[in-house]
């Protein structure tokens, strides 16, 4: 998939240039992906079982307070046989990140990582610029993330890109849209080639499949849509997702 999320760090001279050219603030943060198979035997059930396990020996850690935590397992994909599920963690800072990775790395993680059901084969930290966010799921929901690859036109950078993306999803959203949305910039862990990752999730299976048909619709041709430009998406990939941690 170019293993399966397809992410790449690529900020390009002029990424951020002085914040006065810009409408939008960014609101970012941070993310883990741990990317993996099931060990023999084993199934997401196993994993769910597991959380738990995770999350009475991190109740008492407090650095883990505002994370999420969302599994992923693949459903649309050019390639099922290449991973079976991605354990994603969000965190409001890449400061928060690291104190709960140093938890982990000091308080007994390595012992609970051993009763972990699944190997994985990749692991990566991202920064992620939220456009928008999606409704808040109802209990028992089951979320829906699509990622694609994507690349920079030539002559615009991010901060264009998220000004005009924000227009879009503003816009959207006034029409009834209800789609989260985030541009994702990988660092550690990804050999892609992507600038950036989009991804598009809902909190509900639904929900996407509503909003597709509201795309259609009433978003295609709006002015909004038509100066969403300087960049190109490919490769998409969707996943079920199951949210253990809002």
């Amino acid at each position: 998939m170019k293993y399966i999320l397809g992410f790449v760090l690529v900020f390009s001279i002029g990424l951020f240039a002085e914040e006065d050219e810009y409408r939008y603030e960014p609101q970012g943060n941070a993310a883990e992906y741990y990317i993996g198979q099931f060990n023999r035997g084993k199934d997401l059930d196993d994993l769910t079982k597991w959380y738990g396990k995770f999350a009475d020996w991190a109740e008492d850690k407090g650095v883990y307070d505002d994370m999420t935590i969302g599994i992923l397992t693949p459903y649309f994909h050019s390639d099922l046989s290449s991973t079976d599920v991605v354990w994603v963690n969000n965190f409001p800072t890449q400061s928060a990140q690291y104190a709960a990775l140093n938890a982990w790395m000091t308080q007994g993680g390595s012992q609970l990582l051993k009763s972990l059901p699944v190997t994985n084969n990749r692991q990566m930290s991202t920064f992620q610029w939220v456009v928008s966010t999606p409704n808040d799921p109802e209990e028992g929901d089951m979320m829906m993330a699509v990622y694609s690859d994507c690349k920079f036109d030539e002559g615009y950078n991010g901060r264009q890109v998220y000004d005009l993306y924000m227009d879009f999803a503003v816009y959207a959203q006034s029409q009834g849209d209800t789609v989260g949305r985030k541009m994702i910039f990988p660092g550690s862990g990804y050999d892609g080639d992507a600038d950036f990752v989009r991804l598009l999730y809902t909190s509900s299976i639904d929900a996407m499949g509503v909003n597709r048909e509201l795309f259609w619709d009433k978003l295609q041709d709006s002015e909004a849509a038509q100066n969403l430009e300087g960049f190109s998406c490919s490769n998409p990939r969707e996943y079920v997702g199951l949210s253990m941690r809002g």
